[in-house]
């Protein structure tokens, strides 16, 4: 079961296959995660459950205002 603020990997299933990212939303079958880009910021990536490895949890997490 995969919850906001888990570390998750993309599989091979993935066209992120390896990267690693935080889950920032979960919609509807679909979960949204927060990928951190070097030098351009975080992209969002959409992916189903099945297309992930949770890893752990994020012990800091920002909160938005």
């Amino acid at each position: 079961m995969i919850h906001i603020n888990d570390i998750v990997q993309f599989n091979e299933k993935h066209n992120w296959c390896g990267c690693l990212g935080i889950v920032t939303e979960i919609e509807n079958y679909r979960v949204i995660i927060g990928v951190p880009v070097p030098e351009k910021g975080t992209a969002y990536i959409f992916a189903r459950p099945e297309e992930l490895e949770r890893i752990g949890v994020a012990v800091l997490v920002l909160e938005e205002n």
